[in-house]
């Protein structure tokens, strides 16, 4: 059996959170005061702050301008207070103090209690002459989280740490741990969640785990020597030698919708779907995964982003990656509120991005749904990178909907995606097989083909229907029908479209011909273009060029000629 089950370890900065405040005093007496103590945590999300209950008691033990050593003091709520009075012996000189709590003695017998290191809390201050002492805590320790997958952690029964060193004392004047190679193991019972943490010290160690299961087997492995540090906490996943985190099947697609939506799924978590990945998570499909009507049902729309005040105004803002994966024949019929931007994703946030993932054979039916609604996102401020929509059917929406396929709204970047064979089954008021709207944002290395929007009862656009101050650039048309839609768009404000190609169209390319644009921006291609086969080297040749220079922080998929199209993009 592989026992290798460690992936990287994850490190979680903690941030202090300190105040200073002056308070006057009278000579040389002085006051001890607060009791915050910073959580362990990271940067990223939020810092708890806590406070430690009346009655808590500390060691205060000073050096300089005030003299303590052992010196015991309680809590009031508000100050901390002792048998005597602290007082100032030599003004000239700052006061460096260090504060334990629970309080800590010189002769401290041991930092254990059945195997577990307790926390200690520690607060160190520099004081000067006419300055009250204020406190604020740290932990002393650091935090080890080890997140076993869903998977493995069905299968424990228990769970074995032992750190290759242990706390021997602490030197009170400085905090500095003091350690001995000792094995002091600690034996967990199995939870539900699958996070096993405990404190270990701050120093350089490694860290032995045996794994036992329900079956009597067991598993060694161990965390090589990693330097931790004080008040920080660590998080190491951990699962089976043959299984990748992601999504592998419909049930834990279900699950993903749910739990991104900040709701409970069983024992799942999140944490068995991705990894975190600078300060995003990155979610991952691993699989094609095909759903029934009655498991569509069970899908929820991942955010919820709406278009009042009183609206819950929730984007996905971490990176979904369909590793080249797709999801087949999701049925759209659950009811969203008509405030609300529907689709799979209601929004995606300016850091969030949805990439090489495909949508096949999807169907939209909601007749009185809201009618900002797609198959993809709702609101795109992000990215949407390689995704593709094929042989997808917009059945019935709201009378007054204007369908974008790919994203209702888009503020963001939308690059090398494919939207192929999306058909209308009834009358619709407008569609676009990319987006409705293209307002500020960028729709770049594209391609539409073989749609079919003959019923949409309103002139709009194939890309989009209207466009301000956004970017179309270095598209493709190809088979497309509906004859009230142009080529590239309704209306175009303030618009940059250059270098987009279409095979035919019974209307101008863009509705208001007003709009001006370079002679080269917007080009008919016809049949003897195609048959040389020069639309994929044209294109390509855009993404040399202009592509690389005015986009250098994009990825641009290149272009081939297909077997039934002109040109198809090279998957990565």
């Amino acid at each position: 059996m592989n026992r290798h089950i460690f992936q990287k370890l994850l490190f979680l900065l903690l941030t202090i959170g300190c105040t200073n405040e002056f308070v006057s005093t009278r000579y040389n007496t002085l006051i001890v005061q607060g009791g915050e103590v910073s959580n362990f945590g990271s940067p990223s999300r939020n810092e708890f702050i806590e406070t430690l209950p009346a009655g808590s008691q500390l060691t205060f033990y000073s050096q300089g301008g005030i003299y303590a050593d052992e010196l015991l003091l309680s809590y009031n709520g508000n100050t901390w207070e002792g048998e005597s009075s602290l007082k100032w012996e030599d003004t000239q000189q700052a006061a460096d103090g260090m504060s334990f709590c629970p309080p800590l003695y010189r002769n401290h017998s041991s930092f254990y209690q059945d195997g577990i290191l307790c926390d200690q809390l520690y607060a160190r201050t520099t004081t000067l002459y006419g300055e009250n002492i204020h406190l604020s805590f740290q932990h002393l320790f650091a935090r080890v989280v080890f997140d076993v997958s869903s998977k493995l952690n069905r299968q424990i029964s228990q769970i074995e740490f032992t750190p290759s060193l242990s706390v021997v004392s602490v030197i009170p004047e400085s905090g500095e741990v003091i350690c001995q190679e000792t094995a002091n193991s600690l034996l967990l019972e199995r939870n539900d969640l699958g996070k096993y943490a405990f404190l270990v010290p701050p120093v350089n160690l490694s860290i032995d785990i045996r794994i036992h299961t329900t079956t009597g087997e067991y598993y060694d492995n161990r965390l090589e020597t990693y330097s931790f540090s004080s008040g920080h906490e660590y998080t190491c996943p951990i699962k089976l030698a043959d299984e990748e985190i992601g999504i592998s099947t419909v049930e834990d697609f279900i699950a993903f919708t749910h739990l991104i939506n900040g709701e409970a799924y069983g024992e799942r978590s999140l944490e068995e779907f991705g990894e975190k990945t600078g300060e995003n998570m990155t979610y991952y499909l691993l699989n094609d995964l095909t759903f029934t009507e009655e498991e569509s049902a069970q899908v929820q729309m991942i955010g919820k982003y709406g278009t009042t005040t009183s609206s819950v105004k929730r984007l996905f803002d971490d990176v979904f990656d369909g590793k080249g994966h797709s999801l087949n024949n999701l049925h759209f019929e659950q009811t969203v509120d008509g405030n609300y931007y529907a689709g799979l994703f209601s929004g995606i946030s300016p850091t969030g991005v949805v990439k090489d993932l495909g949508l096949e054979q999807a169907v939209y039916n909601k007749e009185s749904d809201t009618k900002n609604t797609t198959f993809l996102a709702g609101l795109n401020r992000g990215e949407i990178n390689n995704c593709i929509l094929r042989n997808c059917v917009i059945n019935a929406i709201r009378d007054d909907c204007e369908f974008g396929c790919l994203t209702n709204r888009n503020e963001g970047i939308i690059i090398n995606c494919h939207i192929d064979k999306v058909s209308l089954k009834n009358e619709i008021f407008r569609g676009s097989a990319i987006t409705q709207s293209n307002s500020n944002g960028k729709i770049i290395n594209c391609a539409i083909t073989y749609c079919n929007f003959n019923k949409i009862q309103y002139p709009g656009g194939f890309i989009c229907n209207t466009i301000s101050n956004g970017e179309i650039q270095n598209c493709y048309l190809k088979g497309n029908e509906g004859d009230k839609n142009h080529a590239i768009c309704l209306k175009a404000t303030d618009a940059k479209i250059r270098c987009c190609y279409y095979e035919k169209s019974s209307r101008t390319p863009i509705g208001n011909i007003s709009e001006s644009n370079p002679s080269d921006s917007i080009i008919y291609y016809g049949h003897t273009a195609e048959e040389k086969g020069i639309l994929p080297t044209i294109l390509n040749q855009w993404i040399l060029d202009s592509g690389k220079r005015l986009f250098p922080h994009l990825t641009f998929l290149s272009w081939e000629k297909g077997e039934t199209l002109p040109a198809i993009l090279v998957s990565p």
